[in-house]
């Protein structure tokens, strides 16, 4: 399965108000009144990853108000980083103190998890 495309997110790692975490389905989460609603924001994030090896986190404008470098009529770009494939296997990058942390994107039927918060199938 190819990367290059925009992605959706379909479930995220939610913490409750216990802090305990569980896969929850976004219609649900998004839902929940429980829900913290930076979560509620950050579930609504969409991912484009290019082939020039950059993948974007694209943030709906009406779920954060406009702010943020606008990328397109319905978007702001909500963070910039890389991806690369090595060994058959796809990673993305997290930051840590400044420098690439190389995550697995894991395959998980037609989707793959990320930073073990997301899962993402094809939009």
């Amino acid at each position: 399965m190819s990367i290059i495309g925009l992605w959706k997110i379909t479930d995220m790692n939610a913490m409750d108000m216990s802090f305990k975490q569980t896969w929850r389905k976004i219609d649900e989460l998004l839902a929940d009144d429980g829900v913290h609603p930076m979560q509620k924001i950050m579930a609504q994030a969409v991912y484009l990853f290019r082939e020039d090896g950059k993948a974007l986190q694209l943030m709906p404008k009406e779920a954060v108000g406009g702010e943020g470098e606008p990328y397109d009529d319905k978007y702001v770009i909500g963070m910039q980083t890389d991806w690369k494939e090595e060994d058959g296997k796809l990673f993305i990058a997290a930051e840590e103190n400044g420098e690439p942390d190389w995550q697995e994107l894991v395959p998980e039927g037609d989707c793959y998890v990320m930073f073990n918060m997301f899962k993402i199938a094809k939009a």
